[in-house]
């Protein structure tokens, strides 16, 4: 097969050489990389992946060598690279699409569905790097880390936290997963060992598999009432409201916690906000926001019960540098499938 992948600044085409350069699985292999003009830098990544996740395929125009080469290409290696319905077309003989991301937005998925063309996306890229985060995030909330040591850092040794007459530990906690996706579980079969009770909510897994990974499947209801620590793990379709609203953070614990790595928009930030002002639940712990980086007196920072972090769930090393390996014993996967049918 005849296969183009395109790098970009945060996972560049020598990391898709080194996993697809030598496989035999591809008659020609060739890559090129994809900087839309960009320097690399954090600031701009983050305004490419908000505008591919705004506007999606058709956040940027498709221009130069790759429009001249695609039309012979079979298989398609992507990160953050645009591929609107127009670059579908023009790939007359593209039968995979293979995105190192674990997002479809990128992607004109119903054009590739009309042209016979499969997708194959890897959420496991960084889901163990989210994955550890999470639990980092929640002993760091629960045990008042970030805390201790901002006070520590301007002189003050703090013996008094908001819950010091009841600081949990995990082997007594009942942690709320919503969304039990890949991370969901990996998150899941970390806590487990701490001894922690987990509860899933998720209306796209049975309650068979819930159990199969020792957790309890409960109602998004039962789950909000009944557990020290919520943390979040799914996605939204689009223009759907938050997963956590008003109404919700009113049947958390006054002792509780939340905990978002996944993204802004599964939380209504002003609630969320007002329940912490208040004190209607006890703290929380996010690294995601609706505006990134913050901007100055962003309302979150003058809180004194949430540890808030930049975005640095999935940033570790192994987390992209390994996608394409992954994505490659996938599309083998695919080929065998395909070819014993």
């Amino acid at each position: 097969m005849n296969c183009l992948a395109i790098g970009d600044f945060l996972l560049p085409s020598k990391a898709f050489d080194a996993a697809l350069g030598g496989a035999a699985l591809f008659t020609k292999y060739r890559s090129v990389e994809w900087r839309q003009g960009l320097d690399g830098t954090r600031a701009q990544f983050r305004d490419v992946v908000r505008r591919i996740e705004t506007h999606g395929s058709k956040a940027y125009d498709i221009q130069g060598d790759i429009l001249d080469v695609i039309g012979e290409v079979e298989v398609l290696f992507i990160h953050l690279f645009p591929v609107p319905a127009e670059l579908i077309k023009r790939a007359s003989k593209l039968k995979y699409i293979m995105t190192a991301r674990g997002g479809l937005e990128n992607i004109d998925s119903e054009a590739a569905k009309k042209s016979g063309v499969t997708i194959i996306n890897c959420p496991e890229h960084n889901a163990l790097a989210v994955a550890e985060y999470t639990i980092g995030l929640i002993i760091g909330e629960m045990r008042n880390i970030a805390r201790a040591y901002h006070a520590l850092r301007g002189g003050i040794w703090q013996e008094y936290y908001d819950n010091t007459a009841a600081i949990p530990e995990l082997s007594d906690s009942t942690v709320g997963l919503i969304g039990f996706g890949t991370i969901g579980k990996l998150v899941a079969k970390r806590l487990l060992p701490f001894g922690a009770k987990v509860m899933v909510s998720d209306p796209y897994v049975d309650a068979k598999t819930i159990e199969a990974h020792g957790c309890i499947p409960a109602t998004k209801e039962a789950l909000l009432r009944n557990c020290d620590v919520v943390s979040l793990h799914g996605r939204l379709p689009k223009d759907a409201p938050p997963l956590i609203g008003g109404v919700e953070l009113s049947l958390m614990k006054a002792t509780a916690l939340l905990i978002n790595t996944a993204r802004a928009a599964l939380v209504d930030m002003d609630a969320l906000y007002a329940a912490l002002k208040g004190r209607q639940i006890m703290g929380a712990a996010l690294d995601v926001f609706p505006v990134e980086p913050l901007p100055p007196g962003y309302p979150y920072l003058g809180l004194d019960n949430v540890t808030i972090t930049n975005h640095r769930g999935g940033d570790t090393l192994n987390s992209y540098i390994k996608a394409p390996d992954l994505l490659l014993k996938k599309l083998r996967d695919a080929v065998t499938l395909v070819t014993r049918r």
